[in-house]
């Protein structure tokens, strides 16, 4: 079955430019409409891919001919847009965070429990990682023991609201995103962390800071101590204090017996333990199985298990608004519970 696609908002067009791609280049999939506020910016989208334009959000939503919706909006859109999809009958497939507040992300846990429909959320594209994918087997195998400690880190430059623009817009907006620098990546860490250890966050420590732009009302650094339920321990650093085009990602995992680490400044992981060899041993991760798209279309066909869903992306978002609570009071603070229980 061809899986259709329609697109609303292209605010976090970081993602939603790749993300369109790769629908338009999956042989199982479409897209059939696209929508975005700014007038002028859903002309580009649709002159550059050649898609038709719907003259509101509720035009894609509400076609017949559209099986999975897409929100690349802006945070405080995401709810309401994610739930009008699945009221319409469409599953989602949505940016992070799920939603500004644990209030809205339990209204669309509780819509997705009603509904029956799929939401996958974009916190999850860790897991695809083929090297990440390749460190969740070997941590399964118990090539490098227990999970005793981890390591994240994601220095991005200041994100811009659009190609070419000067200024971050909404990204650094309060009123649009729960946070800044932190929690724009650290979602996705947080939730590979989560899968990596088989465990949830139980408390966590935080500190923000300007360090590099201080003219903007978010931190451009945060720096999260994160204690899991197992007992592992993880910390995780994300900040827009790079210069352009120096990006760097990271992760180590430590285990008991060995050691894992992936660097997107070289490519390569390096990895110690139960290897047969001694000492650290480097290599290119394995070839990609397909990337946060893919894997949504291979669900919605029913090929594939979801690697994740609503309630994935709502215990990340509770687990960094967590982050931020201890940042402002100087205090451990403990992810709240969920309300409700995903689908």
């Amino acid at each position: 079955m061809t899986v259709r696609f329609g697109f609303v908002g292209f605010d976090h067009w970081y993602n939603a430019f790749p993300s369109l791609e790769a629908v338009l280049q999956d042989s199982e999939a479409t897209v059939v409409a696209i929508a975005h506020r700014d007038v002028a910016q859903a002309a580009y989208v649709s002159n550059k891919y050649g898609i038709p334009c719907g003259q509101s959000y509720a035009d894609v939503i509400e076609r017949d001919d559209v099986d999975v919706v897409c929100s690349f909006a802006s945070t405080e859109q995401n709810a309401d847009l994610a739930i009008r999809a699945l009221e319409a009958g469409k599953s989602v497939a949505a940016i992070k965070p799920l939603a500004m507040t644990l209030v809205e992300a339990d209204r669309v846990v509780e819509t997705v429990q009603r509904t029956g429909k799929h939401y996958f959320p974009n916190d999850a594209a860790r897991r695809l990682f083929p090297a990440n994918r390749q460190f969740r087997e070997w941590i399964d195998a118990g090539r490098i023991g227990d999970v005793v400690t981890a390591h994240c880190v994601f220095r991005a430059g200041l994100p811009q609201a659009w190609p070419g623009a000067s200024q971050p817009g909404w990204f650094a907006d309060p009123s649009r995103a729960p946070g800044g620098a932190f929690i724009d990546h650290a979602v996705y860490h947080v939730d590979v962390l989560r899968w990596l250890f088989g465990a949830e966050v139980e408390e966590v420590v935080g500190m923000v800071a300007n360090v590099r732009h201080k003219e903007i009302p978010f931190e451009d650094y945060g720096h999260g101590i994160f204690r899991f339920t197992n007992g592992a321990v993880g910390t995780i650093e994300d900040t827009w204090t790079s210069g352009p085009g120096a990006s760097r990602e990271a992760i180590e995992i430590v285990g008991t017996r060995g050691s894992l680490m992936m660097d997107s400044a070289s490519g390569k992981m390096a990895f110690t333990g139960d290897f047969d060899l001694p000492g650290w041993l480097s290599a290119s991760p394995p070839p990609s199985k397909g990337g946060f798209m893919q894997h949504v279309v291979r669900c919605v066909n029913g090929d594939e298990e979801p690697l994740s869903s609503v309630s994935t992306a709502r215990d990340n978002l509770a687990a960094c608004l967590a982050f931020y609570q201890s940042a402002k009071t100087g205090r451990a603070a403990r992810p709240a519970p969920s309300l409700a229980s995903a689908e």
